[in-house]
């Protein structure tokens, strides 16, 4: 959550029991260009291992070139790109859940990033429609572009925080996917939510209830 998942926010989800951490969404091009806000964003404490570091960008090659930066100078557990912000500048500026839009600009930045990095690589996203087929053909491309994970948030971009989260959509979207990790997310504020939504999928991100409360991870650690 960009603003928000800086490292005193990441070590109290930790200290909860989170298993994994995400950067706040930084720019490649900030930091390509060497931005020091952008350098700051990516600083986080061994305490917070497993930690993972979210990039967003519409360019393949500054892309590669920032997850290289990563890599080298911070070693973080894994790389994450951001192809589901909904906000209105990201659309503005053509990247985050607008890319969606574009399956083979968005295969292209994955496969730059996942040649350029021996880190593990995955993606964050929305629901590109609310047709399964659509979902898993974007979905097979990211994996086939050389995403490890893929973390979908069950509504598309044009709902933003609106509605209702189609998990079972989702559910239907991973068996085609068995051997591959897909994490689900969204409207998870409480154990009975994770029990009642996570069916068949490897895992569940938690953002807002987070942003509201870091202690919810002492209780969602008890899911069965």
């Amino acid at each position: 959550m960009h603003g928000f998942t800086n490292s005193e926010f990441r070590l109290k989800c930790r200290k909860a029991g989170a298993d994994v951490v995400y950067s706040e969404m930084i720019a490649s091009e900030a930091i390509v260009r060497r931005v020091p806000k952008a350098f700051e964003m990516m600083v986080f404490k061994e305490k917070e291992r497993p930690v993972i570091i979210q990039i967003f960008g519409t360019s393949p090659e500054v892309m590669a070139q920032a997850a290289k930066i990563i890599e080298k100078e911070f070693k973080p557990d894994g790389i994450d790109i951001n192809f589901g912000c909904p906000v209105q500048k990201a659309a503005k500026q053509q990247f985050g859940s607008y890319q969606l839009r574009d399956p083979r600009g968005a295969a292209a930045i994955v496969r730059a990033v996942a040649k350029k990095i021996k880190l593990p690589v995955s993606v964050k996203m929305r629901l590109p429609s609310k047709i399964e087929g659509e979902i898993v053909e974007f979905v097979k491309l990211m994996f086939k572009s050389g995403a490890k994970l893929i973390s979908i948030h069950a509504r598309t971009a044009t709902q933003k925080y609106g509605g209702h989260a189609d998990w079972e959509l989702l559910h239907r979207v991973k068996k085609h996917f068995p051997d591959k990790m897909i994490l689900g997310s969204g409207d998870i504020c409480s154990l009975q939510d994770l029990e009642d939504k996570l069916g068949n999928l490897d895992g569940a991100l938690i953002g807002r209830a987070a942003k509201r409360n870091p202690e919810i991870f002492s209780e969602l650690t008890e899911v069965k």
